[in-house]
């Protein structure tokens, strides 16, 4: 069983589909209550649901505090100072609220961090008992650092396939802290700079996990008997 640890339907049912279709296990990620609803709709029985106002949105959404409650994994939430103009003065207070929902919940949380790998580092060594999964990771600084935290994973995502951080970082992550991610059609589209079809989903998922099993080197299938081990594992804990 493939494992897509962080995706966005982005209103695509078919998406959603997709991944039963290929029976894919999967994280499906919601910014904003209407696109949660909208997955609640198409859900399978393999894929979870995750809710949280993203720093790109935090200036225009406001957190939904009731789903925000009931959400078995928050996020994705962070800090970024390089992919959007929202000032950290903006997202720091929504992502600080949603973690610490998180932390006293004692839910999993997904977590993004793109310019702002320090502060976001100190801040979760705060709270060493709270999971964190940090998805696609692409920075050359403090991976060591992020490793080192207890209770984390990383999950490496469609950059592996071109991008040397990437490749880097999925040598280093040790495999029981590891998954795959796809973040949606969109990323695979930003990365292969090309139109990507919804059919092409698990054949490029696949490509991803082959990648990281060659830098690895290990097969294919050890990979994935590994990264189900850890599904069942943060399924666990959830």
């Amino acid at each position: 069983m493939l494992i897509d640890m962080h995706s966005h339907s982005d209103g695509n049912a078919d998406f959603i589909k997709e991944q039963q279709r290929a029976q894919v296990a999967s994280i499906l990620n919601a910014t904003t209550t209407a696109e949660y609803r909208f997955n609640e709709q198409y859900v399978g029985q393999q894929q979870l649901l995750s809710y949280g106002v993203h720093p790109w949105e935090s200036e225009r959404q406001e957190i939904d505090e009731q789903l925000l409650s009931q959400v078995a994994i928050i996020g994705e939430i962070g800090l970024d100072t390089e992919w959007t103009d929202v000032p950290l003065s903006v997202q720091r207070p929504v992502f600080l609220q949603q973690l610490h929902v998180a932390n006293d919940s004692q839910r999993p949380v997904i977590l993004h961090t793109k310019g702002c790998e320090s502060e976001i580092l100190r801040i979760i060594n705060e709270l060493p008992d709270l999971t964190v999964l940090i998805h696609w990771y692409s920075s050359a600084e403090l991976q060591s650092a992020y490793l080192a935290r207890p209770n984390s994973y990383f999950s490496i995502g469609p950059d592996v396939l071109t991008g040397e951080v990437v490749q880097t970082f999925a040598q280093k992550v040790p495999l029981s802290q590891m998954f795959i991610e796809s973040d949606g059609l969109e990323s695979f589209r930003w990365v292969l700079k090309r139109e990507v079809a919804t059919s092409e989903y698990a054949g490029l998922l696949k490509q991803v996990y082959q990648k990281v099993a060659d830098i690895r080197s290990i097969s294919r299938s050890q990979l994935v008997a590994q990264l189900e081990s850890n599904w069942q594992h943060l399924l666990a804990s959830i």
